[in-house]
């Protein structure tokens, strides 16, 4: 099922060194990001990933949430672009797409529906938007992104590729 999501910044990081932004339009109907999430993954322009989430944002794979929210508060228990992708979500009625364990904590406890860069591999493959996951897991892996063993087997024997 397509539904809105709100992105914090790590999955969209993973996103853009895969160069697959465009697989977040194929498994979503909207993609939304907070002014303090785009400012976290634009701040270095110096990164690769700045111009790529940059140009996501332009070409509206990305579109800018533009609901008004206080994470003030949420932002003492996380980052503050964690922060203000729960607090849209929670605004929004909707899902946030984050990796961080603490964030992904914080949104459950709000009764946030969350997914991360390994769900939606997950769902992509399903959908038959990509050919294989392994391929990408390894590809993140290889650029530092952390992803837990226990969590590329389970996402790998979901889909059939051990």
């Amino acid at each position: 099922m397509r539904k809105l999501v709100i992105a914090d910044a790590g999955p969209l990081i993973a996103f853009a060194r895969l160069s697959q932004m465009e697989l977040l339009a194929q498994v979503f109907d909207s993609v939304l990001v907070t002014d303090e999430v785009i400012r976290e993954c634009t701040c270095r322009p110096d990164f690769a990933e700045a111009s790529t989430i940059q140009a996501a944002i332009n070409n509206q794979v990305l579109q800018r949430c533009v609901t008004p929210v206080s994470h003030v508060e949420l932002a003492l228990q996380v980052d503050a672009g964690e922060a203000s992708a729960v607090a849209a979500a929670i605004a929004l009625g909707c899902g946030v797409l984050m990796d961080d364990k603490a964030g992904r904590r914080m949104a459950r406890n709000f009764g946030v529906a969350t997914i991360g860069t390994v769900g939606v591999l997950v769902l992509a493959k399903q959908k038959r938007h990509i050919a294989a996951i392994k391929p990408l897991l390894d590809q993140l892996t290889q650029t530092g992104y952390f992803l837990g063993d226990s969590l590329i087997a389970s996402a790998l024997m979901s889909v059939g590729e051990q």
